[in-house]
């Protein structure tokens, strides 16, 4: 178990957890995804990505570790690409009502190319 009660082991070509487990069982480690995305810039002078450009370089990054894509939740505000930002987010898969937290990691960013560090924590929230 990593630091912070989360795991950090990968599960690259695993399959997934019997039905009725969330995707999640299978990861709840990290996942890294670079993401070319369009981008805007808000008065902050910061670029920033809508909740659900975000949401979807999660669920790449997640759907390459385990192999079927996640439903993730970041919020509704527009997350700021600055390195170093961290956005939790909600991750769960379709037909469970288990949840999960994560911390995703902006990170690489130049521009309006950036990549995401996605840590999941091992015990759902809910």
């Amino acid at each position: 178990m990593g630091r912070n009660g989360r795991s950090s082991a990968t599960t690259t070509g695993r399959g997934l957890p019997r039905p009725g487990r969330t995707v999640l069982a299978a990861v709840t480690g990290t996942a890294l995804v670079a993401v070319l995305t369009g981008c805007t810039v808000s008065a902050s002078a910061n670029r920033t990505v809508s909740p659900p450009g975000f949401e979807r370089a999660v669920a790449d990054a997640l759907e390459r570790e385990v192999g079927q894509r996640p439903l993730v939740d970041c919020g509704t505000d527009p997350i700021d690409l600055v390195e170093g930002n961290t956005v939790h987010c909600e991750i769960g898969a379709e037909g469970d009502t288990t949840v999960y937290d994560s911390t995703v990691e902006v990170g690489d960013v130049d521009g309006t190319d950036y990549s995401v560090h996605v840590q999941v924590d091992e015990q759902p929230k809910s």
